[in-house]
C-alpha cells in the first residue's frame, strides 16, 4: 500500500484477441515460461495472485492447491508530527497479524478457478493497539485460462496503474495509495509476443474493471459480523475504468533491463469527484553481481489528472534498490509526489503543493525451514504528517 501514514506496506487490442493481466509485470508471464530471472517470492510477506501464479504439486486434473501466509508484526510509531493537530498522540506502537490464503482449483490443464482470502486487522487508532478490529476479506474470486503466450480472466482481481504497489519487496512502495484497486471486478487478459530471437519480448495487456458493490465486498468482521466498508470506493460501479500496458525484456544490447508503459482512466463515481487519467513508466534492471549476490533496481513515474477524486495532478516517483544473496535480503526505497494545482483549489480541498517525500530501509532474512524475520525503518512526510515507523515482522509461508 502507497502511504504508510497509519500502517506498512503490507499490482487483443481490440480486433486481435484480448490482451493481459494489465496488473501483472511481464516477469509473471516468462516465470511462468521458465524465462527470465528468478523470482524473489521467498522474500514476499504478501501473496499476490495471478492467473499465472502455480501452487502447490500436484499431477492429474481436477488438482487443487494453495499457499498459506501468516505473519504477525510490531509497529513502533515515533516521532509524530501533524500540522493540523489532527493525532492526538506522539508516539504509539501496534501489534497485528495477518493471514492470507491462495487457492487454485486446476479444473483443466489451461482452465482454473482462483481465490484468495485474508485475515487481518482494520484498525487505524492512534493509541496502543493489538489484535484489534480482526477480521477476514475475500481479495480475489476470478477464472483464467492460461495459455503459453497468453491468458484471460474475468472476476475480483487486484488491478493497479503501474508495479510498484505490488513489485517492490521491503515495507514501503512508495505513494500508490492512489493507483491501486484491491478486489476490484473486472476483465481483460494479456498477450506475448513470439519475437524472432534477438529482438526481446514484448507483451500487450488491458483490463476493464469497475468497484465491487457486490456482497463479496463486505468484511466478515469477529466483532460485528458482514460489514461493508466505511468508506467505499469512490471510482464507479460501472466498467468504465480500463488499464491498458505494455512491456518489455531481453532487448538486444540491454541485458538485464526491463519495463513498461501503463496508460487508463479510472472513472469516478458520480457525485464522488473527477475521474482521472493516469500514465506511468516504469524501468528495472536485474544483475548478478560477485559473491552470489544479485542486484535488483526498480523505478517508477506516474501521473494522474486527479488525486482522490479533486482536480488536482498527481505526480509521483519511486526508486527501490534490493540487494539479495542465498536468504538475505536488503532493500532501500525513496518516493516523492507533487500535487499541483491552484492555490484556490488545493486549499479547497485541505491539500498542499509541497513535496511530499519518503525513505524506507529493511532487511530480510529466509530460514531453511521457511520463517521469514524482516525488520525495517521508515520515515515519510505526507502532507501535513510526519511519522516513523520501526518495523519487526515474523512470517512463515506454506504450499500444498
Amino acid at each position: 500500500m502507497g502511504s504508510v501514514a497509519m500502517k506498512p506496506r503490507r499490482a487483443a487490442l481490440v480486433g486481435l484477441v484480448l490482451l493481459a493481466f494489465a496488473a501483472q509485470p511481464v516477469q509473471a508471464q516468462e516465470q511462468a515460461q521458465g524465462k527470465g530471472p528468478p523470482p524473489a517470492d521467498i522474500f514476499k510477506t504478501e501473496i499476490f495472485l495471478t492467473p499465472y501464479s502455480e501452487l502447490g504439486d500436484g499431477a492429474g486434473f481436477p488438482r487443487f492447491n494453495g499457499k498459506i501466509l501468516g505473519l504477525t508484526g510490531y509497529t513502533n510509531y515515533f516521532g509524530i508530527r501533524d500540522d493540523n493537530g489532527q493525532i492526538p498522540r506522539s508516539h504509539w506502537s501496534s501489534t497485528q497479524p495477518q493471514v492470507e490464503g491462495a487457492f487454485v482449483l486446476q479444473l483443466t490443464q489451461r482452465f482454473s478457478i482462483r481465490t484468495k482470502a485474508t485475515l487481518n486487522s482494520s484498525t487505524n487508532e492512534t493509541k496502543d493497539n493489538a489484535f484489534s478490529d480482526l477480521g477476514t476479506d475475500l481479495n480475489n474470486l476470478f477464472a483464467a485460462y492460461t495459455a503459453d503466450n497468453y491468458a484471460l480472466y474475468a472476476g475480483k482481481v487486484d488491478v493497479g496503474y503501474g508495479d510498484a504497489w505490488h513489485v517492490i519487496d521491503g515495507l514501503y512502495s512508495g505513494f500508490t495509495d492512489g493507483s491501486e484497486f484491491r478486489g476490484a471486478v473486472g476483465l481483460g487478459s494479456r498477450y506475448t509476443f513470439d519475437a524472432p530471437p534477438g529482438m526481446g519480448t514484448h507483451s500487450f495487456a488491458a483490463v476493464l474493471f469497475k468497484r465491487d458493490d457486490s456482497g463479496l465486498g463486505k468484511r466478515m468482521s469477529f466483532n460485528d459480523g458482514f460489514i461493508k466498508p466505511d468508506e467505499p470506493p469512490a471510482y464507479s460501479d460501472q466498467l468504465k475504468s480500463f488499464v491498458l500496458s505494455y512491456d518489455f525484456r531481453d532487448l538486444p544490447g540491454l541485458d538485464g533491463i526491463s519495463g513498461g508503459v501503463d496508460a487508463g482512466r479510472l472513472q469516478a463515481q458520480p457525485g464522488y469527484g473527477s475521474s482521472a487519467n493516469t500514465v506511468s513508466a516504469r524501468l528495472r534492471y536485474d544483475r548478478a553481481l560477485q559473491s552470489g549476490w544479485n542486484l535488483s533496481w526498480f523505478n517508477e513515474a506516474t501521473h494522474a489528472s486527479a488525486f482522490h477524486g479533486a482536480p488536482v495532478d498527481n505526480n509521483n516517483v519511486v526508486t527501490s534498490m534490493s540487494f539479495s544473496r542465498d536468504r538475505w535480503q536488503l532493500v532501500a526505497t525513496a518516493a516523492a509526489r507533487k500535487l499541483s494545482a491552484s492555490d484556490a483549489t488545493l486549499a479547497r480541498y485541505g491539500l498542499r503543493g509541497e513535496w511530499d517525500w519518503a525513505v524506507s530501509g529493511a532487511v530480510t532474512y529466509v530460514t531453511p525451514i521457511g520463517f521469514i524475520f524482516q525488520a525495517g525503518l521508515t520515515r515519510q512526510r505526507d502532507q501535513s504528517l510526519v511519522i516513523n515507523q520501526g518495523v519487526f515482522r515474523i512470517a512463515y509461508q506454506m504450499e500444498f
